[in-house]
């Protein structure tokens, strides 16, 4: 009996949320059709429509006026460093290719004494 109640109390309570949910989605459709028929409704989105138009505009002038670059120009400009890091990188070989190698100096044989006082240089 205590089983039987309480899937009764269950069936009460669920069926409680039940009505209150049909209850809120029919004011909130009669609410939805009074708004939606309105002729306030068709101003509101003629004016948020001309609102979005406007800020886009905006937006499209501010960026023409900021010249941002475009990806062909960008491209040209990261080709021509690449070009101008290989002109230096061969440029740099030919000084090193011209420039005689450091002269070696033998030290074998002959070893400086350490200058005293004493000596004249």
């Amino acid at each position: 009996m205590a089983r039987k109640r309480k899937e009764l109390d269950e069936v009460y309570y669920l069926g409680y949320f039940k009505k209150l949910y049909e209850s809120w989605e029919e004011s909130t459709h009669k609410m939805m059709d009074v708004w939606f028929n309105s002729p306030l409704m068709d101003r509101a989105v003629e004016k948020s429509s001309e609102f979005k138009n406007y800020v886009q505009v905006f937006m499209e002038q501010s960026l023409e006026q900021r010249n941002i670059p475009e990806r062909k120009e960008m491209d040209k400009l990261i080709n021509t460093i690449d070009s101008l890091e290989m002109k230096i990188a061969k440029l740099e070989e030919k000084i090193e290719d011209l420039e005689p190698p450091p002269q070696k100096t033998s030290t074998k044989g002959k070893t400086k004494k350490p200058k005293t006082k004493d000596q004249k240089t």
